[in-house]
């Protein structure tokens, strides 16, 4: 069970999702270049986010799908309010649309959907301020490690889901 993670110039990382949230935003903070303490998000292709955050004790099976593509987003606060701000950290125009960031600016918090006990498929609302990516007089970092990466095992030739 894994899923591929959309990040930085069109580069891609396979990660496990046989495990709890937290470790598996720990890994892909670490294996996407991202600051020790930024905060991560990863939304689906079409900017629906998955409010991993929200949901650190689950495991990463229960929130997402298997082979599913999602894109990283870096997550900031205003100060002095709780207000999330979502930045793509893709730098791809056909998937970091003008219609996926509205997605993401038009996402709600999912506690009441917690509280009716669902385990997948969240009601992935949150209020939310939207930041994009500008690539105007900004260099960017270059990603630790190779372009493809594969974390964590999958069973190969199984042929199961």
């Amino acid at each position: 069970m894994f899923i591929t993670v959309l990040h930085g110039e069109n580069e891609k990382a396979l990660f496990n999702i046989n495990c709890k949230v937290q470790p598996l935003l720990e890994s892909i903070k670490h294996c996407c270049g991202c600051e020790e303490g930024d905060e991560i998000e990863l939304a689906d292709e079409h900017g629906q986010v998955k409010n991993l955050l929200q949901h650190q004790e689950h495991y990463g099976w229960q929130l997402l799908q298997e082979r599913e593509l999602c894109v990283l987003l870096k997550v900031t606060r205003q100060e002095g309010s709780q207000e999330a701000v979502f930045t793509p950290l893709l730098k791809n125009q056909s998937i970091v649309t003008p219609k996926f960031l509205a997605k993401l600016g038009k996402s709600e918090d999912s506690k009441a959907s917690l509280a009716r006990g669902k385990t997948r498929n969240y009601g992935k609302k949150a209020n939310l301020l939207l930041e994009a990516p500008s690539t105007a007089g900004k260099k960017s970092q270059p990603p630790r490690g190779s372009k493809n990466k594969t974390l964590g095992s999958t069973s190969k030739g199984t042929g199961k889901h």
